[in-house]
């Protein structure tokens, strides 16, 4: 596998050794879609149009990534989306190919159209990045029309940015983020509204005609790893921008082996308590939002670990889901009312 061009990489089958015609992936960090949108959508538009064939492999991750300038990450949760839509296939030994059969899709019917619209902008002057740009964009148009429209609630505006960040980038489409606080007077503009486990309850009672749906965000499990194997007898100030954040995480800590007499918990408000705490501890566990507010309280002496919450694949796979039924069920109310005009 290598790169004999800018923008061009060589894949190789693996049951014949066979080189396929060289493809061109690219990303555009300044382009209307998420960077792993962008990839996805290549990938399935190069098996759509045959250029990656049953028993054809794709990078590895980390060569894909490093080809691109990307994340591993970004790649790797672009593989696992791939494989559970059917698309492609991870066995070890293989790495990850085109299946013998890939999923039925009726977009294999408009690649005629789309070569006859490259043709068209060609003839005009349009290069396919023109192209794609335009068409991208316009299906990000249509697709914010359609709905639903979606809101992230959460009490702090520290966890409300870091969480609406993690989901709009791994959902690909936009959000609207709201503060509990604020959560009725934004009802009318919301179709469905998700939140953290922890709030769902409080936000089903506020907003009862609404669809929640709650998502757990679970603590980062290499930070927990980490403070388990801390020094005994060392002092943890747990930092937390709300007493909600310090309830959950302190719970996590403490099922890692970790004394309650060992944590020194504070919040952000908790200003006399804070600056005591971080006098007496040996380490300092916050969310990197946090750590931002506190950095130039923290004594030189003072161990820093951040430690932030992660909404994990069965999260964004459940809030995703509730976006296609949403959309589902529109589809279908406005084809009953298409047919009732024409009664």
């Amino acid at each position: 596998m290598r790169c004999p061009a800018a923008g061009i990489i060589v894949l190789v089958c693996p049951t014949s050794t066979r080189t396929i015609s060289s493809l061109a992936v690219r990303v555009r960090r300044d382009g209307p879609l998420p960077i792993a949108r962008q990839i996805a959508d290549q990938l399935q538009a190069l098996i759509r149009g045959g250029q990656l064939g049953p028993g054809d492999r794709l990078p590895p991750v980390r060569v894909l990534a490093g080809f691109l300038r990307v994340n591993r990450n970004t790649v790797a949760k672009v593989y696992a989306a791939l494989e559970r839509a059917g698309w492609v296939v991870t066995t070890p030994g293989r790495g990850t190919y085109v299946p013998l059969a890939p999923p039925p899709d009726g977009a294999a019917d408009l690649v005629p159209l789309a070569d006859r619209l490259l043709a068209e902008a060609a003839a005009r002057g349009l290069s396919e990045t023109a192209v794609a740009d335009l068409v991208a964009s316009r299906a990000s148009a249509r697709v914010e029309q359609t709905g639903p429209r979606v809101g992230f609630v959460e009490c702090n505006p520290s966890d409300l940015a870091y969480f609406s960040r993690q989901l709009s980038a791994r959902l690909g489409s936009p959000l609207e983020p709201v503060l509990l606080s604020e959560l009725r007077r934004a009802a009318s503009r919301l179709d469905i509204v998700a939140t953290t486990l922890f709030h769902v309850e409080e936000v089903r009672s506020i907003l009862p005609r609404h669809e929640v749906v709650g998502l757990m965000a679970a603590p980062d499990f290499q930070t927990l790893d980490e403070v388990g194997h801390l020094p005994p007898g060392s002092r943890i100030a747990l930092i937390c921008a709300t007493q909600e954040g310090v309830q959950s995480k302190a719970r996590s800590i403490r099922a890692v082996g970790i004394s309650r007499s060992r944590l020194l918990p504070a919040t952000l408000q908790q200003t006399a308590r804070l600056r005591a705490v971080l006098r007496r501890a040996d380490i300092v566990l916050a969310s990197p939002k946090v750590l931002e507010r506190i950095s130039d309280q923290i004594p030189p002496r003072v161990r820093v670990i951040p430690f932030a919450s992660v909404l994990g694949e069965g999260a964004i796979a459940l809030l995703a889901d509730r976006i296609r039924a949403w959309r589902g069920r529109a589809g279908r109310r406005s084809g009953r009312a298409r047919r009732g005009e024409r009664s």
